[in-house]
């Protein structure tokens, strides 16, 4: 149950994105907020995946296969939605696509495609839901992007510089915005897991730079996402907020 000031009933929700899992914990929270939710992706597995959730919570959704890397497909799923639900009140970019690997070793065909998903993606649904929402005068842009947008880790830089790109993009678009009453903010996951833990060595290093010794679950992320969402957060935008077991307090 949703407190009344944080309640999204009557909000239209879109959720972009290809991640393992954010769209279906961030369509959960939503609709449980009661927003009515657009979900688009180009997997369409964990397209229905998605849209399964927000059903669940008894919400309106509409399910749009869609290429975000594609500027044409990304106005064609936004037209649509507009169409069909009317509005678009928030904005959730959703893209996660990792790449470990030696910079050195990382190919330029590479080096695109995790800026393709990455960070091009946000740019191509943040112009078009940006026309529609200066339109309306309000809007809720949230994107959901990694805490190694503002940490360095080895192996990943490409993975790095394209979630700092979607960084920077928050806060020059929440200072552009903010006359039009859109406000723009990102929420920053650390190491996230939907499953126990098995005690694997992989899991147990990664373990010692979490200072809550234990991974994330997706779903501890769709509170903040339902503050971010609501008219309650019109004087906080322009943030970047950690979910991530203090791992980024951690030297």
């Amino acid at each position: 149950m949703v407190s009344k000031e944080y309640s999204l009933s009557g909000k239209i929700a879109l959720i972009a994105g290809d991640s393992k899992y954010w769209s279906k914990y961030a369509g959960a929270a939503l609709a449980e907020a009661g927003a009515d939710v657009a979900i688009a992706a180009r997997n369409t597995k964990r397209l229905e995946e998605a849209a399964e959730e927000v059903r669940h919570q008894g919400q309106k959704v509409l399910a749009l296969p869609t290429d975000m890397t594609d500027a044409a497909q990304v106005q064609k799923m936004v037209d649509q939605v507009v169409t069909e639900l009317g509005r678009i009140d928030i904005l959730v970019n959703a893209n996660d696509l990792l790449l470990a690997k030696p910079f050195l070793e990382t190919s330029e065909s590479e080096w695109h495609r995790i800026f393709d998903v990455n960070l091009n993606s946000v740019f191509n649904c943040c112009r078009v839901v940006g026309k529609q929402m200066i339109k309306q005068g309000k809007g809720r842009i949230i994107n959901l992007i990694s805490c190694m947008a503002e940490r360095g880790v080895e192996n990943f830089a490409a993975y790095c510089a394209a979630m700092g790109g979607v960084l920077q993009l928050t806060r020059a678009l929440d200072i552009e915005w903010a006359k039009h009453g859109i406000t723009v903010n990102a929420i920053g996951t650390g190491w996230m897991s939907e499953t126990e833990q098995t005690g694997a060595p992989q899991e147990e290093l990664l373990l010692k730079y979490i200072p809550v010794k234990r991974y994330g679950h997706p779903r501890e992320m769709g509170q903040l996402l339902v503050y971010l969402a609501s008219d309650t957060t019109d004087f906080f935008s322009g943030q970047f907020l950690y979910v991530d077991g203090a791992a980024m307090s951690h030297l």
